[in-house]
């Protein structure tokens, strides 16, 4: 699959539902229409419109989110007098829209958006039904929920890179939206075991819109 088109998708989808109410099946239409991945689309597309709320307005591409990431990163730097050679806003960008890091950060929010125990029975019903004609989608998506990536296995893949740290942050942020117990824990771990400097993390969720 190819996880970058997949998120671009899945950003434009829940994008295009805020505001708009679930009577119409402008949504559903847009789903059917997009082709591969459908069944990631649909799922996020819900979480998103329900937890991520109106900070899904500011992403819509993996472009978009690396430039969000930056733009956190750049003020952090700022605000720390720092030794190390700054970070560009093209090393962003090129990192968002690396093939691996698309997988990542699919996998991140998901694994965001299973924090609160927040994916339903219901909810993987629905995946069954979008799926329909993408059943490589489906079983990935389907790993995913009943797996998610682990914080620890993130960092991994990670390493010491510290632009996909912070738009990989930032992804799991949005996705969480109003925190609860869980997700506050989440997140937390989540900074901890990226490295993430607490200045930079307030940063992040400057730009999340919290």
């Amino acid at each position: 699959m190819d996880f970058n088109q997949i998120l671009n998708q899945v950003f434009n989808v829940a994008k295009d539902q805020l505001g708009k109410t679930m009577n119409g099946n402008s949504t559903a239409d847009k789903i059917t229409k997009a082709g591969g991945g459908a069944a990631a689309i649909g799922l996020l597309s819900m979480i998103l419109g329900r937890n991520g709320g109106a900070s899904l307005t500011k992403l819509g591409s993996l472009a978009a989110l690396g430039s969000l990431a930056y733009q956190a990163y750049q003020q952090y730097q700022q605000k720390n007098s720092q030794n190390s050679t700054a970070l560009s806003e093209e090393t962003f960008v090129d990192t968002a829209e690396k093939a691996t890091s698309g997988q990542l950060i699919l996998q991140t929010m998901i694994a965001a958006a299973a924090a609160d125990g927040a994916i339903t029975d219901e909810e993987k019903q629905v995946i069954i039904t979008e799926a329909g004609n993408d059943p490589e989608g489906y079983h990935w998506l389907e790993q995913q929920i009943s797996q998610p990536i682990s914080i620890a296995q993130i960092a991994q893949q990670v390493g010491n890179d510290t632009a996909l740290a912070s738009q990989v942050y930032l992804a799991a942020r949005v996705v969480c939206g109003e925190l609860d117990r869980k997700e506050i824990i989440f997140l937390a771990n989540l900074a901890t075991a990226l490295n993430l400097d607490d200045a930079l993390v307030e940063q992040l969720e400057k730009q999340a819109g919290f």
